[in-house]
């Protein structure tokens, strides 16, 4: 926020300071990315696998998950050392993050690695489990309720109301750190796509608070948010996770 009011002149006595933070946001969006992707494929599993959900996401295994995102934010770092990219304050999106000009073809490699490739796996694990569940939901449809028939749509909505969160913050940066390779991109269109990149993990808490209920329940229990707000609460969010999956599970 300084950064953008103050712009690189806060930064002139400590371009080491800069430097960090600009590290610390590279690792940062990895483990954002990362933790899509990880999201989607626990929900794959817990959906279309449900018997080895258990066997995968134990808390060790869990805990290896993030710290392999960890090391990977970490390893992009060195390759600065030896003249691959770098970090800096960037004078069009009025922050420190790393230089998409340093290094074009890194920049190329950066964003298909961590910004395409995430967008491309969550979109198959969701359609996965979108088929599955369709699939479960038709073999069982002159046997179930109204509102059973109803849990297809429903689960439709919710994974594209994840799916599209993500999508519409990064494709954006995307295209903009390759497409203005020459630096000729007016400074607000980076200052807006850029802000908004970032403050996906922002959005990302409400949408799970809308679809997921464990997590609903879990913070409502921390912040009392159905007590200020009448859209969240129990009474007028009726979402149960464990239907769908009881759904697909029971009928395999």
């Amino acid at each position: 926020m300084s950064g953008k009011l103050e712009g690189e002149k806060i930064f002139h006595s400590a371009p080491e300071f800069c430097r960090g933070i600009a590290c610390l946001c590279t690792i940062s969006c990895v483990n954002s990315l990362g933790s899509i992707v990880l999201m989607s494929f626990s929900r794959y599993v817990s959906i279309c696998h449900h018997n080895l959900y258990n066997k995968i996401f134990k808390k060790s295994t869990c805990f290896g998950m993030c710290f392999c995102l960890y090391m990977i934010g970490l390893m992009s770092i060195p390759l600065n050392f030896v003249g691959i990219g770098d970090h800096s304050f960037n004078r069009k999106s009025l922050e420190c993050i790393w230089d998409r000009l340093a290094t074009y073809y890194y920049t190329v490699f950066f964003t298909v690695i961590f910004v395409w490739t995430p967008l491309l796996v969550t979109a198959i694990f969701y359609v996965t489990i979108f088929l599955k569940f369709r699939g479960s939901s038709k073999r069982i449809a002159n046997a179930t309720s109204h509102a059973q028939q109803k849990r297809p749509l429903y689960l439709a909505k919710t994974l594209f109301l994840i799916y599209t969160a993500f999508a519409l913050c990064w494709i954006p940066y995307a295209i903009l750190q390759v497409a203005d390779h020459d630096d000729s991109f007016p400074l607000e269109i980076h200052v807006i796509i850029t802000t908004f990149a970032h403050l996906h993990p922002s959005f990302n808490w409400l949408v799970l608070y809308h679809t997921n209920s464990l997590f609903r329940n879990a913070f409502n229990k921390l912040v009392h948010l159905d007590r200020c707000f009448f859209i969240f609460s129990k009474t007028n969010r009726q979402i149960r996770d464990d239907s769908v999956i009881s759904t697909v599970v029971s009928h395999k």
